[in-house]
């Protein structure tokens, strides 16, 4: 994005930033791939993780907003889950046959390693100090 919006000059020193250096590769197509499947499927699961809480555990405690789904709010959740199930499961695929360690998609490698350590982080640390978000609003 940074080269995107400073090719245009929309960026502070888009001069700077908008060179790209022809003898530097910036990897291989499987790399490029696998990069963008990181980023899809953390953003995917960063969008569904809420609306899974939602549809399960406060499923008789959440109090809806002023816009909601009404009686169809809880099938829309589970179909988003599913929906975001299933493009984690595609974007986890190998983007070249024969899969060798050169064309291996390290999706699941790099998706699977951040939620060992967050788990492990939170079993270890911030569920003894961290409360939730500090609310600013009087009831």
């Amino acid at each position: 994005m940074v080269y995107a919006f400073s090719r245009d000059g929309a960026m502070p020193l888009s001069s700077l930033w908008h060179k790209v250096n022809e003898q530097e590769s910036l990897g291989s197509l499987v790399a490029f791939q696998a990069m963008v499947s990181i980023a899809t499927i953390g953003l995917y699961i960063a969008y569904a993780l809420p609306i899974f809480l939602r549809v399960t555990l406060a499923s008789k405690s959440f109090i809806p907003g002023p816009f909601n789904l009404g009686r169809y709010g809880i099938l829309v959740g589970w179909i988003a889950v599913l929906w975001v199930a299933a493009i984690s499961v595609i974007f986890s695929l190998p983007v070249a046959y024969p899969v060798t360690e050169q064309t291996l998609n390290y999706t699941p490698v790099a998706v699977g390693g951040l939620l060992i350590l967050t788990v492990s982080y939170w079993i270890l640390s911030a569920r003894h100090w961290f409360k939730g978000p500090v609310t600013n609003i009087d009831n």
